[in-house]
């Protein structure tokens, strides 16, 4: 089993949703892949709950 190379861009938090946003960028064999993903939790969370949050909102959506 192989773990993805993916990269978060463009993360913003939209207050009407209490969600942080982010385009995932992986890579797979077809080539660079794009994907925006969401994460709901309050604007005053920890960077590394929100960053993992994003990247397992990634990997679930990823197929």
């Amino acid at each position: 089993m192989s773990s993805p190379c993916m990269s978060l861009h463009r993360v913003s938090y939209d207050p009407e949703a209490h969600a942080f946003r982010a385009e995932v960028q992986y890579l797979d064999v077809t080539g660079i892949r794009r994907r925006m993903v969401d994460f709901r939790a309050p604007v005053t969370s920890e960077f590394h709950w929100i960053s993992r949050g994003l990247r397992d909102a990634a990997l679930s959506t990823a197929a």
